[in-house]
């Protein structure tokens, strides 16, 4: 199959910048509201603190289901605009979402993810992440076996509120990995780099996050 060259950027359809928005929106209201919790579970116990918590199940699931999506489109997209849609549903398209990103980006531009960095490793945990989601399984209660339960609760908690913020942090560093390295291709993700989007509003929950994220991306690539 010859693989046709690229003549426009242009496509219909696309939804990954909406799903990027959605991501950054939940994630910002995420934090308030951890933030928030953290307040009135001092004081309080009541609906309340229920509300609070019932919002936060809300925005991490949001936050980690939207930022997947958002490399799912993302990477059909690129894929589909350098490779070809038939190439890429004949070929890639059954491949999970982490090796599309590795054999596109290197067979398209000649890049990697380096898997002893940050951008590797978050985006790894946010599929992790996601599909234990997608794929939860309930459990059968135990009334007899009470303590053990609520330790296995909590250590799934804990493990979540860890997982959503390396989801979020995922499509930032992702994102700046890419505008730091491909040189003659465009970035498939929206950009967080202040040169390329210099226009940019972001949430202010966001700002210290994604400033983070530039100080460890500039590290990349260094021994």
């Amino acid at each position: 199959m010859t693989i046709p060259s690229v003549e426009s950027f242009a496509r219909f359809g696309g939804a990954h910048y909406v799903y990027a928005d959605i991501a950054e929106k939940s994630y910002s209201e995420y934090r308030e509201i951890i933030s928030e919790i953290d307040t009135y579970i001092k004081v309080e116990h009541g609906e309340k603190l229920f509300e609070l918590k019932r919002a936060r199940d809300i925005a991490r699931v949001q936050t980690v289901v939207f930022s997947a999506m958002t490399f799912e489109a993302a990477i059909y997209d690129f894929a589909s605009i350098h490779l070809g849609d038939e190439y890429f549903r004949n070929h890639l398209d059954r491949l999970d979402v982490i090796s599309k990103w590795l054999v596109v980006l290197r067979f398209v531009a000649g890049i990697e993810l380096p898997k002893d960095e940050a951008p590797y490793a978050a985006l790894k945990s946010l599929i992790f992440e996601r599909n234990r989601l997608i794929h939860f399984k309930s459990e059968p209660f135990d009334p007899d076996d009470l303590a053990s339960q609520l330790a296995k609760i909590k250590k799934r908690e804990s493990e979540l509120a860890v997982n959503v913020h390396n989801s979020f942090r995922a499509l930032i560093l992702v994102s700046l990995y890419l505008d730091k390295v491909m040189d003659q291709h465009h970035n498939p993700l929206p950009s967080y780099n202040k040169k390329n989007a210099p226009m940019r509003r972001y949430y202010s929950q966001l700002k210290i996050v994604i400033e983070d994220c530039r100080n460890v991306v500039a590290k990349t690539g260094r021994s």
